[in-house]
């Protein structure tokens, strides 16, 4: 294999690389350059617009200016910018959002530690407080959360039937011997894709704002990416009547949302902190200070590039609005393929209800092929490279276990599913399931085709296996 094929780095330079990298999602994107034959169905990511988006806007980008060069002012989006995302939010999260109540950052991972920062410093939260989030959840909220702003997450496990309810999130909350001072609630949900319905909502969010003293922060990032069957539709945070009836509410609930998911943009890195709470804006826009975006900013080049997007009219209406309202087709039609090549594949079973949304995942139940004696594996087998000596360890084909948090009976069918599927798939428990053996697909990573082709080699593997 040639440096180029593992993205202008040596293989001693990627293993190092995977070695220091911690987010499951991204060990699986570095691992691909070591294998560039895997198929990653783990990582979330949305190819399904590119077209589109290519035909009508990348395809026709304007050349840059000198002003695209300079800094955007303010650096978490000009006014027009802006502008421009209210318009494309407010039919989604209630109709009433205004440009002071946004703020863009480098990604909803950013937009999220940024929330986290703010509200510690206006005292709302401090050092070691209690970060209550539904199991299973994304990985990435514990280094959102943990890692700088010094904050601790505490799942509320949802139990194999993984129905979110306001017992689960109450019970969890009393066990605490220090009681949790931010609620963050994921819709629709990753990894499960579902939306939650308005009544569940409206008690939860009662209950958290009225009986608690949590702030809550609602990961909204999945707004748009909703199926045309789905019978629970989707409801944000800041169309609910427990925070439009009491105004005091307002200061206790935050929405993100970002581009990577719903437009597919994900290497773009853009997203948005929503907040109507006056001293967190301040800590955001710089009253308080040098503006947080700062540190993860809304570039130069993202308002070159989705600026182009949002500006982008056809029929006098928006190009990107339209363009949510096509998704929702497109995304079906993927789910389908998808959905019907576990039908048909017979052993890949799938955790979903009629009716429900999906967003971009399928929650896969692997429990039955699992080997509960399955050895502990210290370490993985990689490629030899001849010539590369002692180099990292390059030469010998050992590779760092990629998922050192899950169970050895999980961690055994991950690498079972790589080595003879050439599949990856993200380990549940890297997203704290409840139980080994759950694994999240992807089928938006690829076209139709390639997911299904995807499927049938995960379900000859395992066939394979059980035979």
């Amino acid at each position: 294999m040639t440096s180029r094929q593992t993205g202008h780095r040596t293989p001693a330079e990627v293993i190092a690389l995977l070695t220091r990298t911690t987010d499951a999602e991204r060990r699986l994107s570095v691992e691909q350059r070591l294998f560039p034959d895997l198929l990653n169905l783990g990582t979330a990511e949305n190819i399904l617009l590119f077209p589109r988006l290519n035909e009508r806007v990348f395809g026709r980008l304007r050349a840059l200016t000198e002003q695209d060069l300079r800094y955007p002012v303010p650096i978490y989006g000009t006014e027009r910018m802006r502008e421009d995302i209210v318009e494309l939010l407010n039919p989604r999260f209630g109709g009433d959002l205004t440009t002071d109540e946004v703020f863009g950052t480098s990604g909803v991972s950013a937009a999220l530690e940024c929330l986290a920062f703010a509200l510690k410093r206006t005292e709302y939260l401090a050092d070691g407080d209690r970060v209550l989030i539904p199991a299973p959840f994304w990985q990435g909220f514990r280094w959102c959360f943990e890692q700088r702003p010094g904050l601790e997450c505490v799942p509320a496990p949802l139990g194999t039937d993984f129905d979110l309810t306001l017992d689960v999130l109450r019970r969890t909350y009393h066990e605490q011997r220090v009681k949790p001072r931010l609620l963050v609630l994921t819709n629709p949900n990753n990894p499960l894709g579902v939306n939650y319905d308005k009544e569940l909502l409206e008690k939860i969010y009662t209950w958290a704002l009225t009986q608690t003293d949590m702030h809550v922060i609602s990961d909204e990032m999945y707004a748009h990416s909703q199926l045309l069957t789905a019978r629970t539709s989707f409801v944000s945070a800041f169309s609910l009547d427990a925070y439009r009836d009491h105004p005091e509410a307002r200061d206790r609930v935050h929405v993100v949302w970002g581009f990577a998911k719903d437009f597919g943009l994900s290497g773009f890195k853009a997203g948005v902190a929503l907040t109507r709470n006056s001293r967190v804006q301040d800590v955001l826009n710089g009253t308080d200070g040098e503006p947080y975006s700062w540190f993860s900013p809304f570039d130069s080049l993202k308002h070159h590039v989705i600026g182009s997007l949002l500006e982008t009219r056809d029929t006098g209406g928006s190009f990107a609005a339209e363009l949510m309202e096509e998704y929702r087709t497109v995304l079906t039609r993927a789910f389908d393929s998808a959905r019907t090549a576990c039908d048909e594949a017979k052993n890949i079973p799938y955790v979903f209800r009629e009716g429900q949304n999906s967003a971009q995942f399928l929650w896969l139940d692997l429990r039955e092929h699992l080997r509960p004696d399955a050895p502990e594996i210290p370490y993985e087998q990689g490629p030899h490279f001849p010539g590369e000596g002692d180099a990292g360890r390059a030469g010998d084909g050992r590779l760092p276990v990629l998922f050192s948090e899950i169970g050895d009976a999980e961690s055994e069918l991950f690498q079972y599913i790589k080595d003879k599927a050439r599949v990856q798939l993200l380990p549940g428990q890297t997203l704290s399931a409840p139980e080994q053996g759950y694994f999240r697909l992807c089928f938006t990573a690829f076209d139709e085709g390639t997911v299904r082709e995807a499927i049938r080699r995960v379900s000859q593997a395992l066939a394979s296996r059980s035979g």
